[in-house]
């Protein structure tokens, strides 16, 4: 409930900045030894406006596995979407490893597919309008789903937000892009058909409530975010899911609209990920690594600054938000970046340069100082830490990664035993199964000193009880309020853009959250069909199990798939 001590002692991370930077500036791999300063400075690329890559399109995997293998030692996971632009320098830099390397013919094998695939994708950009892609999908969901990560759980994670239900939906859409110069434009636009939804109860009001503190307003009687609402019947809705505009400059972008903003080395990252619908925001991002000041030799880093609105918010409605977000790679192996960001005004909050300023830089406790609803109240602020590590010695085979959340602290490394954990652990490739890559990650909403569930829970604080969420879905990683996962994935490739996957998740949400707690399982497998130059289809099924009394009692069960056919002509209009 509280947002905590905002005075907090910050050496502990310069401390880990500096020791881990020397040791992996000393530990840098053959493949870096190209000049980074030269591999990231592309003056062409600066003064040519190109648009965000989605980050569901298959080229992310691609390049990340490219870069795990050790063929792009510039790359930073941590701030994305990346532009079509840093994706082709990527792409470049990859090609010139490849030409260049001494590595084993077995990785060569893996990394061929992967650049060629690439190549079609990138090398035609020029300005003018393109028709980048035109989609269907079907899907379905037999038994009872999970639609809400902020109180129970999600079925069907990093969708962009877009709302299911049990039975049949179906959604349509084009994105379009252009470009002149150094300006771009991007829309994406959907038409979709949802199912009618179950409604809320009066017994699950009552508990949405207690989990929430939805509090009063004024001396009038409560006015609960949640209130028993009927069920509905199927509707059809048309929005754009992306849809932006922009200026590039000196490896940089300043941009305004309905855009993706992912915060992370994981596959969903505590702050901001693919899982909710995108946010309205203004943001200035660097669009490529650039070298750092005075000594390039040591590395490279990127920022990110975003101010935002969020949607479907009660206490109160219509905040903001703002963001930071600096990404630091030392040589080839290491990657670290801190985040602060905050959400600020909304309903009996004014809007003004005065709180803007008391957001940012007042050091008051929130949860100490300020009763709900106070105008002067200086917002819910958050921060988080993460790293990306390409293990020296077999960097090309093994990479580590963790991303640490904290409501109540400067940085999460102050006191990381009161933090939101998420560990993963990427093999490129496996031994005598080169064509397959593994992925194991654990993640952790719960605090490693001792559960305090409703005391303490993160997401949320006393003046915003919505917090961190856009549209009822949770920003970053759908685990949770109080819940601890694990998920494991095996990928087979075939090619880029042939591929298929398995994996399985467990979740546990604590009983110090929910009365008797909750578990879910999900096995799920995913398969892409790149069968003729500009077509692909796309199949996901799952199997869900979950238990949690709180919600409705026994065990439950739901079996889901999507079909998707995607066209994309990249045609010049």
């Amino acid at each position: 409930m509280r947002e905590g001590a905002r005075v907090r002692r910050t050496h502990g991370l310069f401390a880990l900045f500096t020791l881990v930077s020397a040791a992996a500036v000393h530990a840098q791999a053959p493949a870096a030894e190209h000049s980074l300063s030269a591999d990231v400075l592309l003056p062409d690329a600066d003064r040519h406006g190109t648009v965000n890559v989605p980050m569901d399109s298959w080229v992310y995997p691609a390049l990340e596995r490219l870069a795990s293998l050790g063929y792009v030692p510039s790359q930073n996971v941590s701030i994305r979407p990346w532009t079509r632009e840093e994706c082709l320098r990527q792409l470049r830099q990859a090609e010139d490893v490849y030409q260049s390397s001494a590595s084993t013919e077995s990785l060569d094998r893996e990394a061929e597919p992967l650049i060629s695939e690439l190549s079609r994708e990138l090398d035609h950009d020029r300005d003018g309008w393109t028709l980048e892609s035109v989609y269907a999908r079907a899907g379905t969901i037999a038994g009872t789903p999970l639609n809400d990560s902020f109180h129970f759980g999600q079925t069907w994670r990093d969708d962009y937000g877009r709302p299911y239900e049990q039975g049949t939906g179906g959604l349509a859409g084009y994105s379009l892009r252009g470009s002149t110069g150094r300006f771009f434009f991007h829309v994406r636009q959907e038409v979709q058909q949802i199912p009618g939804a179950p409604g809320i109860s009066a017994a699950h009001s009552v508990l949405y409530n207690q989990l929430d503190g939805t509090p009063a307003f004024g001396s009038g009687p409560p006015s609960p975010a949640f209130a028993p609402v009927a069920p509905s019947g199927a509707y059809t809705r048309q929005t754009p899911l992306l849809l932006y505009a922009g200026v590039a400059f000196a490896g940089n972008a300043l941009s305004f609209g309905k855009q993706e903003i992912f915060w992370g080395p994981d596959t969903a990252p505590w702050s901001f990920s693919s899982n909710a619908e995108p946010t309205y925001n203004l943001r200035l991002v660097s669009t490529r690594p650039h070298p750092f000041p005075f000594l390039p030799q040591l590395g490279t880093y990127k920022f990110d600054l975003v101010i935002g609105k969020l949607s479907g918010h009660k206490y109160p409605a219509r905040p903001y938000f703002n963001g930071q977000k600096v990404d630091l790679t030392f040589g080839s192996n290491l990657e670290l970046s801190v985040t602060r960001w905050s959400l600020l005004w909304g309903v009996g909050h004014p809007m003004t340069l005065g709180s803007l300023k008391d957001n940012l830089f007042s050091t008051q406790s929130t949860g100490v100082t300020y009763g709900y609803g106070e105008r002067t109240d200086p917002g819910d602020r958050k921060s988080d830490f993460d790293l990306r590590l390409h293990v020296p010695g077999i960097r090309k085979y093994a990479t580590v990664y963790a991303d640490a959340f904290a409501d109540d602290d400067l940085n999460p490394i102050d006191a990381p035993r009161r933090c939101a954990w998420i560990t993963g652990l990427y093999l490129p490739r496996l031994p005598l199964a080169p064509h397959m890559d593994f992925r194991f990650e654990m993640n952790s909403s719960e605090e490693l000193s001792q559960d305090e569930g409703l005391a303490r829970p993160l997401f949320i604080n006393n003046q915003y009880r919505d917090a961190n969420t856009n549209k009822g879905f949770l920003l970053g990683n759908a685990v949770g309020r109080d819940g601890r996962a694990f998920e494991g994935r095996l990928g087979y490739w075939q090619t880029a853009r042939t591929r298929v996957e398995v994996g399985y998740r467990q979740t546990k949400i604590s009983e110090s959250f929910l009365p008797a707690g909750g578990t879910v399982s999900d096995a799920f497998g995913k398969a892409s069909l790149h069968f003729r130059p500009d077509w692909t289809t796309d199949v996901f099924v799952q199997h869900e199990r979950w238990l949690i009394p709180a919600d409705l009692p026994g065990i439950h069960n739901n079996t889901s798939a999507r079909l998707t056919i995607l066209w994309t002509p990249n045609r010049h209009l």
